[in-house]
Formats: C-alpha cells, sequence, structure tokens
C-alpha cells in the first residue's frame, strides 16, 4: 500500500532533487539507454507517475518534452515546482496532486514513465499504466537487491522479520513487471544496472530518517531502540546512511 500525502510531505524534506550527484547519475543512465534505444523525448507528450522532487521529469524537460508530473505530496510537487523554474522549464510542466488510483486519464501520452515509485503497487495499476501511452512506456523499479546497513538494523532491533518486497515500499519489482509484460504479450527492451549512494545526517535529521523508513514499513518507533542503534553509528556528530541497490529499467512499446 502506498504510503500517505503525510509520509511523503515529510520525506520531501529531505528528498534528494534532480540535481542530487547521486540520483542524477542513475536518471542520466535510464534516459540515455532509452535514447540508445531510439527513444526521443523532444515535444513527447510525457506522463510522469509518482514523480517526486522532479528527479526525471526536469531532465526530460530540459530535453523538450512536455511533462505532466504527477505525485501525492503537495511538499514533492513544490520542490519540483520550484526547481522548474529555477531551470527555465515551467512552461514545459504541468503538475497534479493525486495518486495515482484517482488520477483523470483524460488522455493518452506519448511516453508514461513511473520510476522507482510505490505509486504502482498491484496489478490494477499496472493496467492503468499500460492504457495511458499511445507510445511507449518505461518502468524503472527495484532490482534483485537493496542493502541499507542502518535500516536493516533498526527493523532486526524492533523484533519484526522484514518481509522480501517491504524494502521497495509496495512497489512492483523490475522482474514482477517484466513477468506481467511477459502475460499480456507485450514486447519490451530491459536493463539492469548496479548503483548505490550515502546521505550524511545530524542526529536529529537520522532520528527522522528512521522513524519515516520504520513507519514505512508500518512498524512502530520504539525511541529507545532508535537513538541507540543510530548513537552505534555517529561518526562524529554525524549518522552518514549508504544503500547499495539493483535497478532495472523496462521499456516497450504499443504496438
Amino acid at each position: 500500500m502506498e504510503p500517505n500525502f503525510n509520509f511523503w510531505d515529510n520525506m520531501a524534506k529531505r528528498y534528494p532533487r534532480f540535481n542530487d550527484i547521486s540520483m542524477s547519475k542513475d536518471v542520466n543512465h535510464i534516459i540515455n539507454w532509452c535514447q540508445n534505444r531510439n527513444v526521443s523525448f523532444e515535444g513527447a507528450s510525457i506522463l510522469d507517475i509518482g514523480a517526486g522532487t522532479g528527479t526525471i521529469a526536469i531532465p526530460l524537460a530540459q530535453k523538450g518534452a512536455h511533462v505532466t508530473a504527477m505525485d501525492i505530496s503537495e511538499g514533492m510537487l513544490a520542490a519540483l515546482n520550484e526547481d522548474a523554474k529555477e531551470q527555465g522549464v515551467s512552461l514545459q510542466m504541468h503538475t497534479h496532486q493525486s495518486d495515482w488510483d484517482s488520477f483523470p486519464l483524460s488522455q493518452q501520452y506519448d511516453i508514461v514513465i513511473a520510476s522507482m515509485t510505490p505509486a504502482i503497487s498491484d496489478l490494477q495499476k499496472i493496467d492503468k499504466m499500460l492504457g495511458a501511452t499511445k507510445g511507449l512506456g518505461i518502468y524503472v523499479g527495484w532490482g534483485k537487491y537493496r542493502i541499507n546497513k542502518l535500516v536493516e538494523a533498526l527493523v532486526k532491533a524492533h523484533i519484526i522479520e522484514e518481509e522480501e518486497d517491504c524494502a521497495s515500499a509496495g512497489c512492483i519489482k523490475a522482474a514482477q513487471f517484466i513477468d506481467i509484460l511477459d502475460e499480456r504479450n507485450i514486447p519490451y527492451e530491459s536493463s539492469f544496472f548496479e548503483t548505490s549512494w550515502s546521505e550524511t545526517y545530524s542526529f536529529e535529521e537520522a532520528k527522522e530518517y528512521a522513524y519515516d523508513q520504520l513507519k514505512r514499513k508500518e512498524i512502530v518507533p520504539n525511541e529507545a531502540i532508535v537513538e541507540s542503534i543510530l548513537s552505534e553509528n555517529l561518526d562524529g556528530d554525524k549518522v552518514q546512511v549508504t544503500t547499495e541497490a539493483e535497478k532495472g529499467i523496462i521499456l516497450w512499446r504499443v504496438a
């Protein structure tokens, strides 16, 4: 189940923006991979489902696309609009605050994209995504692994076993998406790549991060446990959080 908008508004305070170095590296890899497969973004109408802070929407607008950026969070879209204005692409960007179920699909788009978003979390949502494009679709999801030792320690300390898909917060993994395309006999291309990123927080910021991660997994945080684990991970007065993961890109075209 997709976390509610209050959760994502809180996450928006720390969520990477489009020009974050680690985020830009992954987004450039995704866009270049698509362009190497003759995908043209210039002049295209694009729907970005779960657009967040615009990490993909803004680079696509910079390539000449007209992007409808949909997200459940007002805070995420505020960050997106701020950066879009700064980059001079506001006129190419339309934002819509909504969850995917409620989004009014009044037209089909040249390209529909969903990247690392819990907005796409079940078969019904995938079917709506498949029907939203008249040209092609791009899905980016978690691959075989996602390792975050701090979050793993927090979950283990709360004596709750993490389910296999819990780390993806309900979003469909890339392999699952591929299986669904296979079932529907929809041709596609796919690629998997490894990535990693690190974030440095003050103790209080790390505590807020820990609370968000636990709540995202429907775990009630224990303050004493959280503070104890964060204290063990202090380097001076900072906590560094590193994530290593595999991501998958899937590209399909409407026949």
